[in-house]
């Protein structure tokens, strides 16, 4: 079926666009700033005050040299029950050994650790990153009283050590798809992984991972779901758009730029409205965004998602500049908002502060989280003094709240939750790919990451520990 051809007054009718329910997912941060107190943001003009407290404490640490161990932590359904993620990490976007933990009283007792793999499944040459399974979580329809999550699947070929090196010059050795689990009972059990599709192509077959027309067709990078009260849900991905123009074909093209000869790799929202006679959601494919590759040659990735308090909808998006010039194509966080409920979204432009100032971000995970207790809007990221040049620094790590309005980030209240400290902390430190929640008791943030490269670069990145930020405000 081609969902497109879906009535669209039809699929809002009795629809409003207020209020959404967002469950957000990250990773972990560290303590000691330049010899300064966290919680504050230094500039040359001064201190600010801080808009809350940060506690730091190590979390787990490092297993052994060379070895880190990843940490992730999110809520499961609307209760107190917790899921904790953990696998260690020896290279780069690759992990092994996974185990879970749940914890129905909001942490302060766990199940044994159960081990979910000690290496990642496979099928002949073929190896599966993601994809189905019992753990994770999404938020809450309550139009279809189920969660919804996302799934992100990757097919690799060959070793996953070597082909994430070769990505790099350029021989891409696996596959991204993006599909959704449904729970009925509040994310004790997830049915079958169900594909999303924009262009026709076969589905994913479980007894034949390598289907070359599979490989090459729908391809995605899944973000983040959120909930409306309008009685849809809206699914948000990065997928390749059509985009041909001779001069800007001249500047670098990195993944997932390269997903397809003749495209950028643009970000798209699936809005879906759940049908009860099929138990499942028809879906309707909004109009694409991107963004020409002097800007980003990596394209728009790592789409969060989130509700303003007007009604209209936030996308923010990481970009990259790896291969331009720093200085001339500075690294910035970028952002596109919808008014009609994720069907169509603005021209993609950097968020800057609400003065007008630009600020620098580099190609790094961010996520959005409205604090129950203030009501208000909070982006974690990082914002860096200097020009970044693709991935780096990632450091400091940052919590600034957001002019809904703007939107923009409010300059007076960034506040530094770690940074790296020169004395101490190696010049490869990142304060990135971390978990987010807010505590349902204490309503507390708390952030889970691993400090990878305090010790040193290349294989001693690894040599890290994994800390727990407390955020009181």
């Amino acid at each position: 079926m081609n969902t497109n051809k879906i009535n669209r007054r039809l699929f809002l009718k009795n629809g409003s666009l207020l209020g959404a329910t967002s469950i957000v997912c990250a990773w972990a941060i560290p303590e000691f700033l330049h010899g300064k107190t966290p919680g504050k943001y230094y500039r040359e003009s001064g201190v600010i005050a801080p808009i809350c407290q940060v506690k730091k404490e190590v979390y787990v640490p490092s297993p052994e040299p060379r070895v880190g161990t990843s940490v992730s932590m999110t809520y499961i359904g609307r209760g107190l029950r917790r899921e904790e993620v953990r696998s260690l990490i020896r290279s780069s976007d690759w992990a092994d050994t996974i185990r879970r933990r749940t914890s129905e009283d909001n942490g302060k007792n766990w199940s044994d650790w159960e081990l979910e793999y000690k290496q990642a499944p496979t099928q002949g040459e073929f190896t599966q990153e993601g994809g189905e399974s019992q753990r994770g979580t999404g938020p809450y329809d309550p139009v279809s009283g189920r969660l919804i999550k996302p799934v992100f699947q990757r097919i690799i070929t060959g070793k996953p050590e070597v082909a994430m090196k070769e990505l790099w010059s350029g021989n891409r050795l696996f596959c991204d798809h993006g599909f959704y689990q449904l729970s009925d009972d509040d994310g004790r059990t997830w049915g079958k992984a169900h594909q999303l599709k924009y262009e026709d192509g076969p589905d994913f077959n479980p007894d034949s991972w390598g289907n070359p027309e599979y490989y090459r067709t729908n391809e995605m990078y899944i973000g983040d779901a959120i909930a409306l009260s309008n009685g849809t849900v809206i699914l948000s991905s990065t997928i390749p758009v059509p985009y041909r123009d001779e001069e800007d074909e001249k500047f670098p093209s990195v993944f997932p730029n390269t997903y397809r000869d003749g495209c950028v790799a643009g970000a798209v929202c699936f809005v879906g409205r759940w049908n009860e006679v099929r138990q499942n959601y028809d879906w309707i494919t909004s109009k694409s965004i991107f963004l020409p590759r002097r800007i980003s040659t990596r394209g728009l990735v790592e789409l969060n998602l989130s509700e303003l308090n007007n009604g209209n909808l936030l996308l923010i998006m990481r970009g990259s500049n790896t291969g331009l010039d720093p200085v001339k194509y500075p690294g910035r966080k970028w952002f596109s908002v919808s008014r009609d409920g994720g069907f169509n979204w603005s021209k993609v432009k950097d968020i800057r502060y609400d003065t007008g100032e630009q600020l620098y971000s580099p190609a790094s995970i961010a996520r959005t989280i409205r604090s129950s207790k203030t009501g208000k809007l909070y982006w974690v990221g990082n914002i860096p003094d200097v020009p970044p040049d693709g991935n780096s620094p990632r450091y400091p790590l940052q919590i600034v709240e957001i002019d809904e309005e703007g939107p923009s980030f409010r300059k007076d209240t960034v506040t530094v939750i770690d940074d790296r400290d020169p004395e101490q902390d190696s010049e490869h430190m990142q304060l990135s790919n971390f978990s987010l929640l807010e505590n349902r008791e204490t309503q507390e943030m708390e952030v889970y990451l691993t400090r990878l490269g305090e010790h040193g670069g290349g294989p001693d990145i690894w040599t890290a520990d994994a800390y727990k930020y407390t955020l009181v405000f």
